[in-house]
């Protein structure tokens, strides 16, 4: 496990048990989303259970099976999540949008 600040977010990495040999990345803290929509969806992330923080949402086949791996998609989640929060585009959107 570690942690790692970046901007104003704050990233726990730790194995994912529900998918061994890949890496579980936790939103520990960052910026408000204000009015904007938080469905799973538009900001992919999922809410932690069991008193456990949210986590980066990704698909099975796109899961981070490295640490550095991890970082740099948490990394660009935050810079994605960022462009959302100031211009309402979704993450997907701006994905479609490369």
């Amino acid at each position: 496990m570690s942690t790692e600040r970046y901007k104003d977010y704050l990233f726990r990495f730790v194995r994912d048990i529900e998918s061994p040999g890949k890496v579980r990345v936790y939103v520990e803290s960052q910026p408000s989303y204000g009015s904007r929509d938080t469905s799973i969806d538009t900001i992919h992330r999922w809410s932690g259970s069991n008193g456990s923080p949210p986590y980066i949402c990704f698909k099975e086949a796109h899961k981070p099976s490295s640490m550095s791996e991890a970082q740099r998609i948490a990394q660009d989640w935050a810079d994605r999540t960022d462009t959302y929060i100031r211009t309402g585009v979704p993450i997907s959107s701006q994905i479609d949008r490369e």
